[in-house]
């Protein structure tokens, strides 16, 4: 059985399991990674911190999309603490979220005390025809209760708001490591523990979910 973990920065070596990763990218450094692991599946994006002249990024960006190892767009979104304004942000996330539905791969999210832009995108982009995944998600119950409910899907990390979990359908969960030193082992345990479900049955279900989502 595969640990999957849908969002990381590095690649974390199997030794007492089977790991499967989707590899964060940038398209300045897609192409040396995949060099680098070319057994990994990868991500592709334009991160808000970096959208300020994207416009080369985001031609090099189509040509990566469309390669069959890239299984998602992203990490892609906004962020109103970090990066450039807030209308630059806008405009380089729309161009991502028309590409993964041109090309049919789900978005990798990042949001940052934006969450009113969020959601009213994912209403105008008709509820997300293709999965929206926040990554490293922490919010509470509320804004869980509120992002489950029009359909956004939730990828959890080392940290997390445990009284939030029980409000994310478990159609809906992914694991991840993200920057952090932490095994996805760990990150499976730890959620696993709060939400009462054996270790091994939570990865059946992550991995039925992996499957259905990542073409």
């Amino acid at each position: 059985m595969y640990l999957y973990n849908i969002h990381t920065h590095a690649v974390e070596p199997s030794v007492d399991y089977q790991v499967r990763c989707i590899l964060n990218t940038y398209p300045e450094d897609f192409y040396e990674k995949r060099e680098l692991y070319p057994d990994s599946w990868f991500s592709c994006g334009i991160h808000p911190w970096n959208a300020e002249g994207s416009e080369g990024q985001i031609e090099v960006l189509k040509k990566i999309a469309e390669l069959p190892g890239v299984v998602a767009i992203g990490e892609a979104g906004l962020d109103k603490l970090k990066g450039a304004a807030m209308p630059v942000q806008m405009e380089t996330f729309r161009r991502q979220i028309g590409l993964a539905i041109a090309v049919r791969k789900p978005l990798i999210i990042h949001c940052v005390k934006a969450w009113d832009e969020l959601i009213a995108l994912y209403k105008e982009y008709e509820y997300g025809e293709i999965p929206w995944i926040i990554h490293g998600y922490r919010g509470n119950q509320e804004q869980t209760k509120q992002l489950s409910k029009i359909g956004l899907k939730f990828s959890i990390g080392e940290k997390f708001n445990r009284d939030a979990l029980k409000y994310i359908p478990p159609a809906d969960i992914f694991c991840e490591t993200d920057t952090s030193d932490v095994t996805i082992c760990k990150v499976y345990e730890n959620i696993s523990e709060v939400i009462g479900l054996n270790k091994n049955h939570f990865a059946t279900l992550v991995a039925g979910n992996v499957n259905r989502t990542f073409k």
